[in-house]
């Protein structure tokens, strides 16, 4: 039935060089392959590293391997891709399939093992290519809606072996009906520099986009005046058919005057430089409006390997007197393609405006450690940790009742940070030793409390926080609630097949739980979308028509820990 090992081994030396059009994998589902999503598409704090393929709305599809080769991977997460199996081919290719419902039996059997080896639902394992070798088209689990998922579906990568790149799913040969082409919505111009105007003004122009004759156009008309040093940008959409989903570009060009400036494509990416995606798109456009825009210019900390042959990194030099035919095209993987164009007409240079001698305005500099401090507060940025130079802000406001500290307003939240940096803010008043328990928290734009984190010595709380905000020092002594699921009684459970309890945190969150059931360690699932705790009744582990003690602990990220013990008859 499956094909000899050594040939497997053998096969997954074979050149790495094969190109992406050449292979031809075979679809992982049995059903159309309608998407929801594409490689490359605008995420939080990364690109999108494969395809969703949409399950009609259901679990429990079978998902098939597209290329023979070995299970080298399965990973159990709460969150993420929840239950994922990844397969390495002899194409120099792996294969990852998340999101899953269940594994195979036999895979399954592994699996739980290994979790109860490890005392641990979240589990990591690597596998040697004699343990799981299967032949092409071999079913390997059932579609699902575990884990980060908004929905059932299929989450499909394909990455190179040796270095696990994501690559472009959309470029193997997959029978994925797309006919339709890009559809731009908004163009940006960014004025860059002292001196640099749109239409005389210093700040950031936008415009809707409308179709016109040979491709699109602008709804404000085709001219905009503008001076100095000029940045691009526009959100749009790939379609394809099948769904109404917006999904991301391949391609996009800019062309000035019929030279090209700029140049992004997705083909791959690797997960180390995926964060400057917050670089690459208009990070407050998406922060303040959700909209997900593509610059088609590079900030100065921008190190994403997707450009080609950019030309003063995409920026635009206008010149008085001067026209400037402007064309952006945006293509996708089939051939499909749009075309928005649009004329700068080139004016006075604008008066120069100096930075602000505010005192609350401190300069900072991409490419090197940044440190500032005030009255109760301290942060220290290593070098690029920005993607450009910043004049960084600073205010505070009077405690609330219930923190304990005053209200630290460091920059403002629609600005990207790239890596994490140390901020350190005073406490104002006792803790009742119980200086373990205090932590720092922020706010969202509607007021809504998110816990941080860090630790309290010497009068302060210290973090390591990747985001400019609103941060205060609070207190998280409340344990996580345990809650029966639907309100059942859990003395006799009748004929379910599970124990189930809804499990919440009202400020750090979830970090750990452990169930035993008659002293011994049981496995327990965390849902987090549905603060669902699930244990499935195991006959190979509990003796069925006995009564059962249950202990059922629950912690949070600040330590709080709350027990449930009861007995249940099963």
């Amino acid at each position: 039935m499956q094909r000899p090992l050594l040939v497997i081994m053998l096969h997954l030396f074979i050149s790495q060089s094969i190109s992406q059009d050449a292979i031809h994998f075979l679809p992982p589902l049995d059903i159309p392959l309608v998407l929801s999503g594409n490689f490359g598409e605008i995420r939080d704090d990364h690109f999108h590293s494969g395809i969703d393929i949409k399950t009609n709305g259901v679990i429990g599809y079978a998902v098939h391997s597209i290329e023979e080769g070995y299970v080298s991977r399965i990973k159990v997460q709460a969150n993420g891709y929840g239950k994922s199996i990844y397969v390495s081919h002899p194409t120099g290719h792996t294969s990852q399939y998340g999101h899953l419902d269940r594994y195979t039996p036999d895979i399954a059997s592994h699996v739980k093992q290994i979790q109860y080896a490890r005392k641990s639902h979240v589990v990591d394992i690597y596998l040697k290519p004699g343990q799981f070798p299967l032949q092409k088209g071999a079913i390997i689990g059932y579609s699902g809606n575990s884990g980060s998922s908004s929905g059932p579906h299929l989450h499909l990568e394909i990455r190179t072996t040796g270095d696990q790149h994501p690559t472009n799913v959309l470029r193997y040969g997959f029978d994925i009906t797309d006919r339709l082409p890009p559809r731009f919505h908004q163009l940006f111009l960014y004025p860059v520099g002292d001196s640099s105007r749109v239409n005389r003004s210093p700040q950031k122009f936008s415009a809707a986009t409308v179709p016109g004759e040979g491709g699109f156009t602008l709804s404000s008309g085709p001219e905009i005046a503008a001076c100095g040093t000029i940045g691009c940008g526009v959100e749009v959409f790939d379609y394809l058919n099948g769904a109404p989903n917006r999904c991301g570009v391949y391609m996009l060009e800019l062309f000035v005057n019929g030279s090209r400036v700029y140049k992004h494509v997705m083909d791959e990416f690797s997960f180390s430089e995926t964060r400057f995606i917050n670089a690459h798109i208009d990070y407050g456009e998406r922060f303040n409006k959700g909209t997900k825009s593509h610059r088609l210019h590079r900030l100065p900390n921008d190190r994403l390997r997707i450009y080609r042959g950019l030309v003063s990194d995409g920026l635009i030099q206008i010149e008085e007197g001067r026209t400037y035919e402007i064309r952006v095209v945006a293509s996708d993987v089939a051939g499909n393609n749009a075309e928005l164009k649009f004329r700068i007409r080139g004016e006075q240079n604008g008066q120069i405006s100096g930075h602000s001698e505010d005192d609350h305005v401190h300069r900072m500099s991409y490419h090197k450690i940044n440190r500032f401090s005030a009255d109760g507060v301290e942060l220290e940025m290593p070098a690029y940790a920005l993607y450009d130079d910043l004049d960084f802000r600073y205010a505070s406001s009077p405690r609330p009742d219930g923190l304990h500290s005053e209200l630290h307003h460091v920059h403002t939240p629609d600005i990207p940070v790239h890596l994490p940096y140390r901020l350190s803010i005073n406490t104002v008043n006792g803790h009742r030793g119980q200086g373990d328990r205090l932590c720092l928290v922020t706010f969202d734009k509607n007021g809504e409390i998110s816990y941080v984190g860090g630790e309290y010595k010497d009068g302060k709380v210290t973090a390591q926080v990747r985001s400019f905000g609103t941060f205060a020092v609070s207190m998280d002594t409340i344990p996580p609630e345990i809650i029966p699921y639907a309100g059942k009684a859990m003395e006799d459970p009748g004929g379910t097949e599970s124990l189930r309890f809804i499990i919440r945190d009202d400020l750090s969150g979830i970090d750990r739980y452990e169930g035993y059931i008659d002293n011994r360690w049981a496995l327990f699932e965390y849902d987090p979308k549905d603060e669902l705790l699930t244990y499935i009744f195991d006959n190979e582990r509990i003796e069925r028509g006995s009564t059962h003690e249950l202990e059922l602990y629950v912690t949070d990220a600040s330590g709080n820990v709350n027990l449930y013990h009861s007995t249940f008859k099963w």
